[in-house]
């Protein structure tokens, strides 16, 4: 497919390139034919002003062979005098053949008589003709002139520079390259034209070729693709166990120094002082034995009927069939010790080329089993493999036809791997490819919110083989779709997921609307014929929520004092969010004090509803918090609060004891709950006779006389008198008919 684009491409530069030089020749053979009519004939009103008797001449036949002809008298024309203009006499020479000559009769000056172009006699004629004087530059020839400067020259040499540039360009490829190369090639020629009087036409030719040079490597530019793998695995640690005695060198020898000595070394007695590090199964030899699992829903496998059964199984669907092409495959194998009969972990390799049977044929492997180097008991691989048309519309030379087989190693921690490679065997179905692509997943999910006055998205589509999407607002045809998307549509561009990728920018999204987009998609890119290819009869319908502004619409504490009876007081951050996405559901982060950077935002420990809150527990002082939320659509708010924090120790204090309404009543300096007894002070206040109170620090109760009151009072953080201790005591009495008093 880019073989054949790029051939289109270069027939458009040559194209072009064809019709610039045919223009330039045709406009220079316009001007040239101008050129020659404006030396022959006469046009303009001066041409009214005088009459010219053209030129004629008689010869006499000659009386004699040996006899020289008879030269005649030259002809002559005579301009009649005119306002502003001289008498001019256009006379022969005496020479056969030589051109006319121009004497002015006023002044008797003559001048050569050749035409415009033609070399200047430079010795008869004074000085030359229109062409040059006295012959120096009379050697130009024909062409057009403008002030001094032969136009037809300079195009025709700019044309063949363009032309050979342009050629050379084009072979040598890069980026327009032949465009640029013709440029250099025209500018070149150009120089040459100019420089030719000056310069001759070796060294302007020398000339010309040195810009255009210049020009093109300059400009000229080529990109190359590479494909290059690259993957980061974890450290292993060495085969074998040679170094696992070094660990026993060590003031302490833990188990994870022992096993990163080597693959085969392990701790004995552990949690004991003679816990050792020792080689384990040194006199190990055999490799692991490998034992097909399972395999993908829909497919079964049996063993190779010409192998052994314990090196090989062959992968099929239930019914026997080939697998579907761009299908995922997905199959798991066990490691056995061969000695023991139990599991034993292994690395594990796999490779489509079967290597040699040598000591370094597992190195020689290309992949780890799952992608990993890990040291297992089992292992799974995932693969999804492509059509063969596939494979031979992206690497011809190949020549697949189907069929696969991939190999597989397995090296235990001794080092001891399987020669012979344990094969998985399976084919891909050959038949037309009637399926249309599957749109498997997108980067952002169907549904999803994006931040206020958000109007584009990038999106990725991922598609289960390599296509041509597109999308549009609304559910229409394939072909009738308006946006196009970047995808990769080579076999081997496959992602981590066996998936292949489009890329795209949605637009035209609306705030607080769901916004509606429309996929579908075209396989096998590749395809000589429209009519092969398989599109997508149902759109894959695909949504994005416009949001609106998420807020803060209450905070506490905020700007007030909260105070307790310890050192360190349990302060409750609360904020509640509204708006945004689905009215106000958000996280909510908090900093003590403002954050350097956004990182340093802690997140509140009950979050992601529209009620937030973080307990902090704070000794006194003054604080000032700084809030952050953030909703599903990446809206924020922020938002900050100051308060203080108090501690108080001090129990509460009885001001005032007086008796109104007939009811003893206590006044206390803060919010109270006050309880009393009628034997002493030494009761728990939860468990006293209550006074009840109007808003805490107004208490009253009972009016009796002669009985003594024994009143404890704790405040709201507990702070109360020690135990057999009272706020106050209390004696309502009668001292005489008239008054009662309290005594205290």
């Amino acid at each position: 497919m880019k073989i054949t684009k790029n051939i289109l491409k270069n027939a458009k530069v040559y194209f072009l390139l064809i019709n610039l030089c045919l223009s330039i020749i045709a406009f220079s053979f316009i001007i040239n034919i101008s050129s020659v009519n404006a030396a022959g004939t006469c046009s303009g009103p001066d041409c009214d002003k005088k009459t010219t008797t053209p030129p004629t001449s008689t010869t006499a036949p000659p009386t004699s062979t040996t006899n020289p002809p008879t030269k005649t008298n030259p002809p002559t024309t005579t301009t009649t005098p005119g306002s502003g203009s001289s008498n001019v006499k256009i006379g022969g020479s005496n020479t056969p053949g030589a051109p006319p000559q121009i004497i002015n009769t006023q002044t008797g000056e003559t001048t050569g008589g050749a035409p415009p172009g033609t070399p200047g006699d430079g010795g008869d004629g004074g000085e030359g003709g229109d062409g040059g004087e006295g012959g120096d530059d009379g050697d130009e020839g024909g062409g057009f002139l403008f002030g001094g400067i032969n136009l037809q020259s300079i195009m025709m040499k700019s044309t063949i520079g363009g032309a050979i540039f342009g050629t050379i360009g084009s072979l040598a490829g890069g980026d327009n390259g032949a465009l640029w190369g013709s440029i250099a090639g025209s500018v070149g020629g150009a120089v040459a034209g100019l420089t030719e009087g000056f310069l001759g036409p070796l060294w302007s030719t020398v000339a010309g070729v040195g810009v255009a040079a210049a020009i093109f490597i300059l400009t000229y530019r080529k990109k190359s693709a590479e494909i290059v793998e690259f993957g980061c695995l974890p450290w292993q640690a060495p085969i074998g166990g040679g170094d696992c005695q070094k660990c026993n060198n060590f003031k302490e020898c833990s188990e994870y120094t022992c096993k990163s000595l080597g693959q085969a070394c392990d701790i004995i007695n552990p949690g004991t002082l003679e816990q050792k590090c020792i080689w384990k199964n040194p006199g190990d030899v055999n490799s692991p034995i490998i034992k097909m699992l399972s395999v993908s829903r829909g497919l079964k496998f049996a063993p190779i009927a010409i192998r052994p059964s314990a090196t090989g199984v062959k992968i099929t669907q239930e019914n026997g069939n080939c697998l579907k092409p761009f299908t995922p495959l997905e199959f798991m194998f066990t490691t056995i010790d061969t000695a023991t009969g139990v599991g034993e972990p292994a690395q594990c390799k796999v490779d489509y080329n079967l290597t040699s049977d040598s000591k370094t044929a597992y190195d020689e492997m290309s992949y780890y089993v799952g992608g990993d180097n890990l040291y297992l008991y089992n292992h799974t691989e995932r693969l999804s493999l492509p059509s063969s048309e596939a494979i031979n519309a992206s690497a011809p030379t190949l020549k697949n036809n189907g069929q696969y087989t991939l190999y597989v190693r397995c090296r235990d921690a001794n080092g001891n791997f399987n020669q012979d490679a344990y094969s998985v065997s399976f084919c891909v179905d050959k038949t037309e490819d009637t399926t249309p692509p599957l749109i498997v997943n997108f980067s952002i999910p169907s549904g999803s919110p994006v931040q206020f006055n958000r109007t584009s998205i990038p999106l990725e589509l991922y598609v289960n083989e390599p296509s041509e999407c597109r999308w549009s607002r609304t559910d229409i045809k394939y072909d009738l779709m308006e946006n196009n998307m970047s995808c990769d549509t080579n076999v081997w561009e496959m992602n981590s997921n066996l998936v292949y990728t489009c890329r795209t920018t949605l637009t035209g999204i609306k705030n607080r609307n769901e916004n509606d987009y429309y996929f579908r998609c075209k396989d096998q890119p590749w395809a000589s014929s429209e009519g092969l290819r398989n599109t997508n009869t149902q759109s894959q319908e695909y949504k994005i929520i416009g949001t609106q502004p998420l807020n803060i619409i209450k905070f506490s504490p905020n700007n007030e004092t909260i105070v307790g009876s310890t050192d360190t007081i349990p302060v409750f951050l609360e904020i509640q969010t509204d708006n945004g996405y689905n009215n106000g559901e958000a996280l909510c982060y908090y900093s003590k004090g403002k954050p350097a950077k956004e990182e340093n935002y802690i997140l509140f420990q009950n979050t992601s509803q529209s009620t937030h809150t973080q307990r902090q527990d704070l000794l006194t002082g003054n604080y000032l918090y700084y809030f952050k939320c953030l909703d599903l659509g990446g809206n924020s708010v922020y938002n900050r609060t100051t308060f203080r924090v108090e501690t108080d120790r001090q129990e509460p204090i009885v001001v005032r004891v007086y008796r109104e309404s007939g009811e003893l009543k206590l006044t206390t300096n803060e919010y109270a709950e006050c309880t009393y007894s009628t034997k002493d002070c030494n009761f728990e206040i939860d468990s006293g006779i209550k006074f009840t109170t109007f808003n805490g620090y107004i208490h009253t109760s009972e009016w009796r006389l002669n009985q003594n009151h024994y009143v404890r009072c704790k405040d709201t953080y507990d702070n109360q008198p020690n135990p057999t201790v009272c706020s106050i005591v209390v004696r309502p009495s009668k001292t005489n008919t008239r008054s009662e008093v309290i005594e205290m």
